[in-house]
């Protein structure tokens, strides 16, 4: 069994251009040895090991020094741990890597995250066709809007297909979306700061911090290569309406 844990980063106008929705894909037998490397990282930062807020690392936190890290003066140290997380997950054995990226500025009255959320599914149902797997997903429970929204629609999705034209039937996902508070999975963790990293790979920065870690990112890791992935609107997709027009992009 593949096991998907996901995450997002919200589209904030000015701030974040895109809504990303991202996840991990790791074997079920692969799991305990990562995290078990997780673990490892987190006795050196922490000194301890065990799931706890106390121990639970998000990429934002790491980065802008707060909660857990509000007492870590030194930006090169926050950023060795991020390196740390960014090398598991961007390892080309052992973990596979799926988004979706949406540009809600080119859309016209769409729900940003329901339409992010069909494209993911279908993604991670492709990948499990080339596997010849069932998959099962797993997301944060302190994102509201992710358990509200994703857990009903996968079991129309699993019924009826994705609602296009072309639309893909769900056959490998199996029973409902979960939910965990993020403290308790090292999996979760890392799903946030994979859909951390790739809004910061594709943010316009000049801050040096920024930029050393984005070039190590590119550089060092495999974590950009996706092995499924998807832009939307594409150039062929779009549609240029006036705003009163609400038929948005096809």
């Amino acid at each position: 069994m593949q096991l998907i844990y996901f995450d997002e980063v919200k589209f904030q106008p000015n701030t974040q251009p895109f809504y990303w929705l991202a996840g991990v894909i790791v074997n079920a037998e692969s799991i305990r040895a990562i995290e078990h490397e997780v673990d490892a990282l987190a006795k050196e930062c922490f000194s301890s090991s065990t799931l706890c807020r106390e121990t639970e690392f998000h990429a934002a936190d790491i980065f802008h020094r707060k909660h857990n890290f509000r007492n870590w003066t030194d930006p090169e140290e926050r950023i060795r741990v991020i390196r740390s997380l960014a090398t598991i997950i961007g390892r080309a054995e052992g973990v596979r890597r799926v988004y979706v990226q949406i540009d809600p500025e080119r859309m016209v009255g769409a729900d940003v995250e329901h339409k992010a959320f069909i494209f993911f599914v279908e993604k991670i149902e492709r990948y499990l066709k080339d596997v010849k797997d069932v998959g099962l997903l797993i997301g944060d429970r302190e994102s509201g809007s992710l358990a509200g929204i994703f857990a009903e629609i996968l079991s129309r999705f699993r019924e009826h297909g994705t609602p296009y034209e072309y639309g893909r039937k769900l056959e490998r996902l199996i029973d409902t979306v979960h939910f965990t508070e993020s403290h308790l999975s090292r999996m979760i963790q890392l799903a946030d700061v994979y859909v951390w990293l790739l809004q910061l790979c594709n943010k316009n920065e000049t801050g040096r911090p920024q930029l050393d870690l984005i070039k190590f990112v590119r550089e060092e890791t495999e974590l950009l290569r996706a092995h499924r992935y998807k832009f939307w609107p594409t150039e062929g997709s779009w549609i240029k309406v006036d705003k009163s027009d609400r038929r948005g992009p096809v």
